[in-house]
């Protein structure tokens, strides 16, 4: 039997920036569902892979492309 890692990055904010998360999400293959709320947006990203260390490169990959949308708009 394989093994299969998961983690969840949960991000909550204006609903104007979801689509850059989303998309930052989607190129890494990542599965992420989305609740709206009175103009703010709660997004939560599942990552999964059978590697841990390659579900930590895909994490850190992750938190930086997040970093960067909020520093830049």
């Amino acid at each position: 039997m394989s093994e299969l890692h998961e983690a969840t990055i949960e991000w909550t904010g204006d609903a104007k920036l979801a689509p850059l998360f989303i998309t930052a999400a989607q190129r890494s293959n990542c599965e992420v569902s989305s609740l709206e709320k009175s103009g703010e947006i709660h997004l939560t990203v599942k990552i999964q892979h059978s590697s841990l260390q390659a579900l930590r490169d895909l994490v850190d990959a992750l938190l930086i492309d997040f970093a960067d949308i909020e520093e830049n708009v």
